[in-house]
């Protein structure tokens, strides 16, 4: 593998002879948190040398007191050598002084030393975009921006590169192993080319791709990305049908990040198409290239270096008989925050436990049903509740977790009516409920810290057995505990699939049964009412949705602000238990969303694969998913704001590129060979943006909603295991870390801040800082506690706002 940069940054021949910038601030505020790879001292770079008296040249006016003067705000930095520097120097009233350097981003560079008057900075080369430098004398800063501009370019995997030689495939088994390569599936990373012809070919490729119907498949324009996230799959499409070599390009608007890589063929798809020879089922493309990963430590540089307002674009072009056609390409935001915690999910087919008895694989073999766990960057799954057996006695179901990560409720033995098992995440203890309990928590609503649950009236029961009222307990309960006595509302009430808001202050559900005022519940109606814990009061009912035969709504989940919720809105068919999908019966369900202040009910567009425009789906289709816009089911809602924007995690029967594109409804592993690569099942978990900015300053009330569609297109959230059919996912938090435990943002720490050490250390979760405010993802009360003015305090953590951009 070889990098290749636009040029190197050197040190001109005499300082003498620059122009160099001045940046002054008199009061400038220089706020000591570190988030998101921030850093507020210096350390780590190399130590400047004394440097001439005084930088010359730049504005030495004596009524800006503080400036900084830098050698020069662009550096160009190739990636894989190590970077040069940049002279910065302090004057005071145009006179050299000794001031306290800082940056604020340490994921972009550092300063030293962190003193004196003339220090340097020096990039880490891992990630680009601007970087604020600060010279600080008693009260008074100055700053300046300098921007760091990362390019390079890449032949074939770099097998010395842990991350790199991970996702080699060295045998078939690996394809399917965990999440598959990478986390994400496909075949890997693909050798060095050493055809020359066919790099010039793919440099100046001779045909646009149109002819060819050259398309990507997945991932989808315009989605949202988290930081930290597994690099995705590309895959695509052509009448090529294969493909001799690729070639990738990752850039950001603003020139932050630009690198290219070429591949050849990885060499596990011979032994796919050998084994397709031998085959009488599976896919007719088994074997071919049409789909290849970003390297993950390229997607990580290119992640860090783009934001919501830097787009990221990826481009692709393919050679096949030496011709190249393309490049093609799509355009995508990141948001400037990671998403962290652990999403918890009900897999059936899972191979890291065998429990279903005398129901088979098709292939032979027991398989297992069980709640998997994937913690935020992993690229497979661990089994949390699920045990060996041969009697189906150690399948674990239908599941419930609390938002703080505290509590997980599991269903053992099946759904509905069967024995309640509870986790202490914490602690990883695990305890049986008394069999009067049995099937009472199923689908209950576990209040954000677990101590509460109110049940759910829909038991999917057998035999057409009415709904039972809904009951509000303590939990977990003892064997002889009673239900807590509510007021506010009638308790013979039947409420299905029930949510409390992240700060408890509400609860909804699908109104089963009853009355409440005016409000008569037929299963038709989706309702909120507040709830006041210190007197159990539930009051101020009102209607976020209605519908009708066959359509229900369902399953709500609150975004983190507790104004408005997605839901499950089923269409077809009309069955008595409209939220499950057995086998046979082949369920159809949007995604919507409402707010509490209006009870406006409207469909989530992008999110479930239409255009914003109305003019038709953009999911790709074929003739087993002709529709993909109606395959997304029981949503759930990250507690935490991030990056500037909400996140949905929602069980989905859509396409995965070309991966999964198979019958939408095959699902159970008794139903198809859960050992053929090529029959990956398409029933996954998939994760969707929903702007905080959709509302007019960024928190819903009445009278300041925007009607437009507030969402993004949704990603295949990583780590899955691909032969599985997987659904009911939760991301909560993860159990909080205390003082000196490494974190990577506020919302992991127990006292709610990650900060940097003075000496530009790991971060690592801290007390709260004396005199300080909070910066976006750590602890507040109000607005007013979050350093930047623009942010909102919402769920107790500043969250920043994505700007605005054009859909």
């Amino acid at each position: 593998m070889t990098w290749v940069a636009d040029r190197r940054l050197t040190w001109r021949a005499g300082l003498a002879l620059l122009a160099p910038l001045i940046f002054w601030c008199s009061g400038c505020a220089n706020h000591d948190a570190a988030q998101d790879g921030t850093s507020t001292g210096a350390g780590g770079g190399a130590e400047a040398g004394n440097g001439p008296t005084l930088l010359t040249g730049g504005n030495t006016s004596t009524s800006q007191r503080i400036a900084v003067i830098a050698e020069t705000t662009t550096i160009k930095v190739e990636l894989g050598k190590a970077p040069g520097t940049v002279r910065l120097q302090a004057t005071e009233d145009g006179a050299p002084v000794a001031a306290t350097w800082s940056v604020d981003r340490g994921d972009i560079g550092s300063i030293s030393p962190n003193t004196g008057r003339n220090v340097a900075f020096l990039p880490t080369g891992k990630t680009g975009g601007p970087v604020r430098v600060t010279a600080s004398l008693g009260n008074e800063s100055g700053e300046a921006t300098l921007v760091v501009q990362l390019s390079g370019t890449q032949n074939g995997a770099q097998v010395d590169d842990p991350t790199e030689s991970a996702a080699i495939a060295q045998s078939l088994a690996d394809l399917t192993r965990g999440g598959g390569i990478a986390g994400v599936g496909g075949e890997g990373l693909g050798p060095a080319i050493t055809d020359q012809a066919t790099l010039t070919a793919l440099l100046a490729p001779q045909e646009d791709g149109a002819s060819q119907k050259l398309a990507l498949l997945y991932p989808y324009d315009g989605t949202v990305w988290p930081r930290g996230m597994l690099a995705p799959l590309l895959m695509w499409d052509s009448s090529l049908g294969d493909a001799d070599a690729i070639r990738i390009g990752l850039s950001t608007s603003s020139g932050s990040f630009a690198w290219s890589g070429s591949f050849g063929r990885p060499g596990i798809l011979e032994a796919l198409a050998a084994e397709q020879a031998s085959s009488t089922a599976g896919s007719e493309h088994l074997g071919h290239f049409i789909r290849h990963p970003i390297p993950q430590d390229i997607w990580e540089m290119a992640t860090n270096s783009a934001s919501a307002d830097d787009r990221l674009t990826v481009e692709l072009t393919v050679a096949k008989d030496g011709v190249a056609y393309g490049p093609i390409s799509q355009s995508w935001l990141v948001a400037q925050g990671r998403l962290t915690g652990t999403v918890y999910y009900n897999s059936y087919g899972t191979a890291l436990v065998a429990n279903s008895g005398d129901q088979l694989k098709k292939g032979g073999g027991e398989f297992g049903v069980g709640v998997l766990a994937i913690r935020s960057g992993e690229t497979g799954p661990k089994l949390i509740a699920g045990q060996p057996s041969k009697d189906k006695t150690g399948c674990r179901g239908c599941h419930m977790v609390a938002a703080n990560g505290s509590r997980l409720l599991v269903q053992k033995a099946g759904v509905g009516y069967a024995p309640t098992a509870t986790y202490d995440l914490a602690q990883g203890q695990v305890s049986t409920l008394a069999s009067t309990w049995d099937a009472v928590f199923a689908w209950a609503a576990l209040s954000p810290d677990g101590t509460l649950a109110f049940t759910s009236s829909l038991k999917f029961a057998v035999g057409g057995q009415p709904p039972a009222f809904s009951q509000l307990y303590a939990f977990p309960p003892t064997p002889t505990s009673s239900p807590i006595e509510w007021s506010g509302i009638p308790s013979e009430l039947s409420a299905g699939t029930p949510a409390f808001s992240p700060d408890g202050k509400h609860l909804a559900f699908d109104f089963m049964g009853g009355a409440i005022g005016s409000i008569t519940g037929t299963g038709h109606e989706l309702v909120v009412v507040d709830f006041d814990r210190s007197s159990m009061t539930f009051s101020n009912a009102r209607l976020l949705a209605t519908t009708r035969d066959p359509e229900n709504a369902g399953f709500p989940s609150f975004l983190p602000s507790g104004d408005a919720v997605v839901f499950h809105h089923h269409l077809t068919p009309s069955t008595p238990t409209p939220f499950l999908s057995p086998n046979g019966v082949h369920q159809q369900a949007r995604l919507d969303w409402s707010d509490l202040a209006t009870g406006t009910a409207e469909p989530l567009l992008a999110l479930n694969g239409t255009r914003a425009d109305g003019s038709g789906p953009y999911l790709p289709s074929n003739d087993a998913h002709p529709d993909d816009t109606v395959l997304n089911f029981e949503p759930n809602v990250n507690p935490v704001a991030t990056g500037g924007y909400f996140w949905v995690l929602f069980t989905s029967r859509r396409r995965y590129g070309n991966v999964a594109d198979g019958d939408p409804w095959q699902s159970s592993p008794d139903s198809y060979d859960s050992s053929d690569y090529a029959q990956v099942t398409s029933k996954k978990l998939w994760v969707a943006a929903i702007d905080i900015n959709g509302f007019t300053d960024g928190k819903l009330s009445a009278g300041n909603l925007k009607r437009t569609d507030p969402s993004h297109p949704a990603f295949y959230l990583p780590a899955q295991e691909l032969i599985a059919g997987n659904s009911r996912g939760f991301w909560v938090l993860d159990p909080c870390r205390q003082n000196g435990e490494n974190c990577a943002s506020g919302d992991q720490c127990c006292a709610g801040y990650c900060r940097r050490s003075a000496d530009a250390g790991t971060l690592a979760c801290s007390p709260p800082p004396k005199a300080s405010c909070a910066e976006a993802q750590e602890a507040c009360q109000s607005d007013a506690d979050c350093c930047d003015s623009t942010n909102f305090c919402i769920n107790d953590f500043c969250s920043l706002v994505a700007p605005e951009v054009p859909r």
